[in-house]
Formats: C-alpha cells, sequence, structure tokens
C-alpha cells in the first residue's frame, strides 16, 4: 500500500460549507437567522436558541484531538479515525491536519459522503457484499483509495468478480475475529485461509489484516483485558503468518492496548489505529473506561417545561435528541435567572421521545431553567444533529460543524 503525497481531505470543500444557508432545517439553531455569520458570536444557550440545542466545546475537541495526535506520534501510529461516530467532514478535516493518515467508516453511505469532500484515503471498516456497493468500491478505485474487509471466501469470490469484470484491483483487509466475537475469521488458520483466497484473487490484493478488539471487553476488569490482549496477540501473529503490510484495530476504549500489542509487530509493518468517539468523548461510558484524561465536548441544552410533583421536573429533550443506548445523559449544570451553577443532585431516570425525567430530590431547578446534559456514547447523539455550533469558553459560537448521517 504505497503513500502517497495528496491531500487526505479537500479543505476547501469542507470551508465552502460555512457559507451554505442557515434556516429552518437545522432544530435549535435561533430562528431567523440566515448565515453562520448571523450565529457567530451570540452565546449558547440565551441568545436566541431554541430548546434543546446541542453545542460542541471548542477547547475540549481541540484539547482531544491533539491529544490523540501526539499519543499516535509517540507510539508510531498511524491514525484513520473512524468518522461514524461524527459524520462531520469540518472535524474530519481537523483530524486530517493534525496528521491522520486515512479516514475509517462503516458503510458506502458514509464512504459517499466522504469522497464527496475529496476524501483519498478510506478503510471500510466492514463487510462488504450487496452488488451495488461492491461496483461502487470497484468504481472509485479510479480515483481514490478505498479497502474494505473480508472474512470468508464467499467475500472475496463475490468481489474478486465485480473488480476482474472491471479490469481493476481493490485491497482488501482480512478480518480476524474469535468466537464469540462479531465478524472476522474465527482464528489465524480461517483468516489464513481467507488471506490465500485474496492472493489467488486476480482483481484483489492483500492490503492487511484488521481486528476490533473492543467486541471482547466489557472494561477495565482483568478478564475484559486478558481476553482483548488475547485477540491483538492473534492479530499480531495473523500479520505475521501472512506477511500483511498493515495491521489495524482500535476503538477509544483500548487504545493503549493496541498500542502495546503493535509495539511488537515484527518487520517494517504498518500499525493503524482506528478510534473514533475520542474526539468528543462523553460523560459515562468513555469517561469511566478511556485510559486518557479526555474532556466531554458534546453538550445538548435543554429548558424545564413542566414539574408537575415536588421532586420531579421534566425538560423537553428525549430520544429524538440524545442518545441512551449506553446510559442515560448526565445533568451537569443549571443555567436560571442568577446564572449558572453545577448541578447537584439532579438526574434523569427516563427518557421519551421528546421529554426527559429530571429527578430533583433538592429542588434545584424552577420552570424555564436551562439544563446543560453530558452524554453517554457520542456517536448516537450525533446522528439526532444536522448542525452544532461549536462554542468557546464562554459559550459564544465560534463555528457550526454540520453532519452528514
Amino acid at each position: 500500500m504505497a503513500t502517497v503525497d495528496y491531500p487526505l481531505i479537500d479543505h476547501g470543500a469542507v470551508d465552502r460549507l460555512r457559507s451554505q444557508p442557515l434556516d429552518w432545517q437545522y432544530k435549535g439553531l435561533p430562528p431567523g437567522i440566515g448565515s453562520l455569520a448571523d450565529l457567530v458570536g451570540r452565546r449558547v444557550p440565551v441568545d436566541g436558541f431554541t430548546s434543546p440545542v446541542a453545542i460542541l466545546d471548542g477547547p475540549a475537541l481541540a484539547d482531544n484531538l491533539d491529544r490523540y495526535a501526539a499519543f499516535c506520534a509517540e507510539r508510531g501510529l498511524e491514525f484513520a479515525p473512524h468518522v461514524k461516530t461524527t459524520m462531520a467532514p469540518a472535524l474530519a478535516a481537523e483530524q486530517a491536519r493534525r496528521g491522520a493518515w486515512a479516514f475509517t467508516v462503516a458503510n458506502v453511505a458514509q464512504a459517499r459522503v466522504l469522497r464527496a469532500f475529496g476524501a483519498r484515503r478510506l478503510l471500510l471498516a466492514h463487510e462488504v457484499i450487496d452488488p451495488a456497493s461492491l461496483d461502487w468500491i470497484v468504481a472509485e478505485q479510479e480515483h481514490a483509495e478505498i479497502y474494505c474487509w473480508v472474512d470468508s471466501r464467499e467475500g472475496v469470490a463475490a468481489l474478486d468478480a465485480r473488480a476482474t469484470a472491471a479490469g481493476r484491483s481493490v485491497g482488501v483487509f482480512v478480518e480476524l475475529g474469535l468466537p464469540g466475537g462479531r465478524t472476522g475469521a474465527r482464528g489465524v488458520p480461517a483468516a489464513t485461509d481467507v488471506a490465500r483466497a485474496v492472493e489467488k484473487a486476480a482483481g484483489l490484493r492483500l492490503a492487511g489484516v484488521a481486528g476490533y478488539e473492543a467486541t471482547y471487553g466489557t472494561g477495565r476488569s482483568a478478564d475484559s483485558v486478558a481476553a482483548v490482549r488475547r485477540h491483538l496477540d492473534e492479530l499480531v501473529r495473523l500479520a505475521e503468518v501472512v506477511d500483511a503490510e498493515t495491521v489495524t484495530a482500535g476503538g477509544s476504549l483500548y487504545p493503549d492496548l493496541v498500542a502495546e500489542s503493535f509495539a511488537g509487530l515484527a518487520g517494517a509493518r504498518r500499525a493503524v489505529l482506528r478510534s473514533g468517539a475520542y474526539l468528543a468523548h462523553d460523560d459515562l461510558r468513555y469517561a469511566s473506561l478511556s485510559p486518557f484524561e479526555l474532556r466531554p465536548a458534546l453538550r445538548v441544552w435543554a429548558t424545564v417545561v413542566s414539574a408537575p410533583e415536588p421532586g420531579l421536573a421534566f425538560l423537553n429533550m428525549g430520544k429524538r435528541d440524545v442518545s441512551y443506548d449506553m446510559g442515560l445523559p448526565v445533568p451537569v449544570a443549571v443555567l436560571g435567572p442568577g446564572g449558572q451553577r453545577p448541578a447537584e443532585r439532579l438526574e434523569i431516570t427516563a427518557l421519551n421521545d421528546q421529554h426527559a425525567y429530571l429527578s430533583d430530590p433538592g429542588g434545584e431547578v424552577a420552570i424555564g431553567d436551562w439544563v446543560a446534559c453530558g452524554i453517554s456514547h457520542p456517536c448516537t447523539t450525533f446522528e439526532r444533529w444536522r448542525a452544532l455550533p461549536v462554542v468557546d469558553s464562554d459559550g459564544h459560537v465560534t463555528d457550526l460543524v454540520r453532519t452528514f448521517f
């Protein structure tokens, strides 16, 4: 897999997003604004924003971006951040500015978004089998380096047939899995067999081997860490057996373990980390498990719209606005007539489509107050917002990030 000197993404195309109009399509933004210029300088949430509104903490984002870039540089890792987390070209561009080697996506739909912004090297970290997706990957080889995973002879044959018919060559990564895991050929012998099939395929070339360690761990217990290490050790062994040029793994839960395992790679193999959720981090799942002191950069502000009985209030924020698949939102601050203060004993106990049940045993909030909530698992909050204001340390808007889910 040759290294090329062209830009990873078209920064001009990303910058042009800032000139696109703003209107009723973007929830949370002040009614009546028409452009980013109308938004910059406003303070969230009080300067005209409708409730709820999701924001990104600019300084926290920058710190997280810088920390990961430094970690990869220190450990000799290439970085291919998983853009499925944000699907935000503006944030992918910031990752590229900090030295990203490639972008990771989960499917052809996501790859097409990044290609629309000139992305030139993509790891499609998934098996691809449907004919339309296969044909798109094959056709795009003329314009970009696009790689996908394979874990079976059937998958190899399907992609090889399309590539050979088109007279193209497609690079693939053989994915390793272990019993009980997610996708991936089960064990080194099975994965080696897939690699040998790739080597015999006229339209394919073996670009590397891939794994995903987080499917084997649930936390930082000794058993989880041991299971993660077993998978990574097997991935390194597979790379040596098939003489893979590139080895890749890594989410945002165990990047330190990936780095430790890949430090033992023999030969001049490229080691690639694929974390994604690190960029925004969170206040619960990743906050409790990440090995790094990252900063939560994603907040959702909502107003108290009802307090029908003592100790219970309701925010006008629900499942359509925040993630709830790996824990409920965490109240972190209250903004009322007396100014902003930390949340003390507030807890969100349930969500409906558009309501959050707010336990308030100390009577901290009143109708009309704004409550800032941290989230757990940023991926499923980003997908609920087409545009998120970026704010400075005082809450004033400095930019806007658009998503494309």
